[in-house]
């Protein structure tokens, strides 16, 4: 009886998270789907730049990486793709950060931080505390602060020519 009780939960539990797993995927694009209604506001199933200014922020600040065939509209693939891409770029930038916190404590020191150019080269812009250790926090201050700048000399420069 025992051995019988065993082979089920072995056949079941892999169905068991496999279903699972099917089921916050088909959540997730529900969600996804709902997003893009949201937006396209007038049902062409493409958002444009004006629908992602009034909605959308991010999306408006990203339109034209994201619009891929640059027809002023962005469909659900090339939405999908661009949170794809950066889905992937964050998981590889927080791999990238746990492969280089080499005593495992959830901070990078300066000499922890040698092996990511970028964040060598601005350690002291982005240990805004001065400790000599950069946790996630400041990191993640310093990419949004940087990106903010950037977009705004992007605008000054747009505004000037």
């Amino acid at each position: 009886m025992g051995k019988w009780v065993v082979g089920v939960l072995l056949v079941a539990m892999p169905c068991m998270a496999w279903s699972a797993e099917q089921a916050a995927s088909r959540n997730q694009a529900q969600r996804f789907n709902q997003m893009f209604r949201n937006l396209d506001s007038n049902n062409t199933g493409k958002i444009s730049r004006a629908e992602a200014e009034s909605k959308a922020p991010a999306i408006a600040e990203n339109f034209d990486q994201i619009d891929v065939d640059h027809d002023g509209g962005l469909t659900r693939k090339e939405i999908k793709d661009a949170f794809l891409a950066s889905d992937n770029r964050r998981r590889e930038f927080s791999r990238n950060l746990d492969a280089a916190d080499k005593d495992k404590d959830g901070k990078l020191s300066r000499d922890e931080a040698k092996v990511l150019p970028n964040m060598s080269a601005n350690f002291d812009a982005i240990d805004s505390n001065h400790d000599e250790q950069l946790v996630m926090k400041e990191i993640a201050d310093y990419v949004r602060a940087k990106g903010n700048a950037d977009s705004a000399a992007a605008a000054d420069s747009a505004a000037t020519q």
